[in-house]
């Protein structure tokens, strides 16, 4: 009798090992797809859009980002900072248009929304241009590094107006690394 006790102990100690290995590896991906946070994709696609319209833009940063702030402690969230407007004339508004980070590889292409935020030195930088909205270029989108497999992704911008059918889109000179524990910002290479 005191064997089978033994056994059944045995048996339980390496039932719960097995139970809290199973937890610590598919915890976080579970903790990802079953509960709402930011970073989350608004949209997965196959195809990127097609190159269309002028853009000026400037994708400076990746930072980590943590409950609504840039934040010093590397955690699950990262926030890509820059700045993008229309170059289409002085009578195009850019109030009038939604705005998207495109992050793609050869398999899919994941839309993120932008938070805009004022950027008064870009409408001073450019103020040769003559048009009239430009200060608030800034934006931000917050990236889950948990929506993307590890890897190499470009990075593209997206305009859509909010009435009209009509969409611009440029690729950008930079490209998203994915790292099994952290996404990083780096210049395309040629």
């Amino acid at each position: 009798m005191t064997n089978v006790l033994t056994l059944a102990g045995k048996f339980r100690h390496i039932l719960l090992w097995s139970i809290a290995a199973l937890y610590l590896f598919f915890s976080p991906s579970l903790y990802y797809h079953f509960f709402p946070q930011e970073g989350k994709p608004l949209e997965v696609r196959q195809e990127h859009p097609k190159e269309r319209g002028k853009i000026r833009y400037n994708v400076e940063a990746c930072k980590f980002w943590s409950k609504n702030t840039a934040s010093y402690v590397e955690g699950e969230t990262y926030a890509l900072w820059g700045w993008a407007f229309l170059e289409m004339g002085p009578d195009t508004l850019q109030a009038d248009f939604d705005r998207f980070v495109v992050v793609y590889n050869d398999d899919n292409t994941y839309l993120f929304p932008v938070k805009i935020y004022r950027r008064p030195g870009v409408q001073d930088a450019f103020k040769d241009l003559g048009l009239s909205d430009l200060s608030s270029a800034g934006f931000y989108s917050v990236i889950s590094r948990n929506a993307l497999e590890a890897g190499e992704y470009r990075i593209g911008l997206l305009f859509k107006h909010k009435t009209q059918d009509t969409n611009y889109y440029v690729r950008t000179n930079k490209i998203l690394l994915r790292s099994p524990n952290h996404l990083s910002l780096e210049l395309v290479s040629k």
